[in-house]
């Protein structure tokens, strides 16, 4: 085997405010809820991609750090996907761009854990 076969990407966030994570990746950003339990919500973010929100038990930041991940979701209109967010979300940043090609804006989730929307 040369590489490992992937069918999709799936990312667990340890949330310690995890009902204004669930309202914000389910409700603001409009994913679809996949899976849900106690102290769990699985959300789809595109065919293949999902995200799982825990609960976090533990009283100080999530596992690895507070900032030890960042999410990056390439929208297909960039313009038009912040226009969408800057509607609804505080804290929304304007758009740059990169010299590698990419455009991008950042903004966070209410952990704190950064967020990057981007477009080549």
């Amino acid at each position: 085997m040369a590489a490992l076969t992937v069918e999709g990407f799936h990312t667990i966030l340890l949330c310690r405010r995890w009902e204004e994570c669930v309202a914000f990746y389910r409700d603001l950003l409009g994913f679809r809820t996949v899976d849900s339990g106690p102290g769990f919500v699985e959300v789809e973010v595109a065919p293949g991609s999902h995200i799982g929100l825990v609960r976090s038990k533990r009283g100080g930041p999530p596992a690895g750090g507070e900032f030890a991940l960042a999410l990056t979701f390439r929208v297909p209109d960039l313009e038009k996907a912040r226009a969408f967010l800057a509607d609804r979300a505080p804290g929304v940043g304007d758009i740059i761009d990169h010299p590698w090609g990419a455009r991008l804006f950042r903004m966070q989730d209410p952990e704190g854990r950064p967020l990057e929307i981007w477009t080549r």
